[in-house]
């Protein structure tokens, strides 16, 4: 709880949010508490005024500190550790930091491109095309960099069969060779101990086991056993239950059951 006259922490984010998981994630594990500021995406609360004002970008997470913003899920993730008490979640190790930061990175500019694609092509794309074909428009029109538009008109339209969504599956599948490379040679991504790296990944991974898409690491036992540590973390329940929505989870997991046989074949090309 935050007391009276403390610095005010804010975290705006919407609950589903991949990014804002990173952000909560880093709060829950430093022991920092914060007042949630809860949007609702479809209601158009990231395109307002004053959100606007908060995050030109019109994305979350947003962080605000004592009256200072914040964005960037990444640089919110390490001003969190810096500016606050708590376990150090990196090293003080240079090449541990290094490689921390380079799954940050790699968050950032691959996995999360990848992770849209295939959650709008897989799950999100049942919900948007419920809409009437003018409110469809609309909803496309409302998206305003016109490369961004083209491509969820792509996702949701085809669905898997998206360019969009199938190369991003390959880059998910690299993900998850990648992270299961990484911890043959330790317990977790960037040094002994958990990390913001960790933290980074946790929502990329869940998103994938919500989809029911843990087929992508059969075989790979080094990332099983780090997932299985990573749920049994006080932070992942902190997080990934304080929203629970059971008939959202099982539209998910129908959703990617639906499309597996269609996924292996497109991912035994790449």
């Amino acid at each position: 709880m935050i007391e009276e006259g403390e610095p005010m922490l804010e975290l705006y984010y919407f609950p589903t949010a991949t990014c804002g998981y990173k952000a909560r994630l880093t709060l829950a594990e430093k022991g920092v508490e914060c007042a949630h500021r809860v949007l609702d995406r479809d209601a158009g609360d990231l395109l307002t005024p004053a959100y606007l004002a908060l995050n030109p970008n019109a994305v979350v997470p947003t962080l605000v500190h004592d009256g200072q913003v914040v964005i960037e899920s990444s640089i919110i993730m390490v001003y969190i550790d810096e500016a606050f008490d708590g376990p150090a979640l990196r090293s003080g190790h240079p090449l541990e930091r290094a490689r921390c930061a380079a799954w940050l990175k790699r968050a950032d500019d691959a996995y999360l491109p990848a992770l849209g694609a295939v959650t709008y092509g897989v799950f999100r794309r049942n919900e948007v095309l419920q809409q009437s074909p003018a409110e469809l428009e609309a909803y496309y029109a409302a998206i305003p960099d016109p490369r961004r538009r083209a491509q969820r008109r792509s996702v949701v339209e085809e669905g898997i069969h998206s360019r969009e969504v199938t190369d991003g599956l390959g880059t998910l599948r690299k993900m998850v060779c990648d992270t299961d490379a990484t911890l043959r040679d330790g317990p977790y991504l960037a040094g002994d101990n958990y990390g913001l790296a960790d933290a980074a990944l946790t929502p990329f991974v869940s998103r994938l086991a919500e989809l029911g898409f843990e087929w992508m690491w059969d075989g790979m036992p080094y990332l099983d056993a780090w997932w299985r540590k990573i749920q049994d973390r006080k932070s992942f329940s902190t997080v990934f239950e304080a929203f629970p929505n059971p008939a959202r989870r099982k539209a998910m997991k129908q959703a990617g059951e639906d499309v597996r046989e269609d996924a292996i074949r497109i991912l035994s090309g790449h």
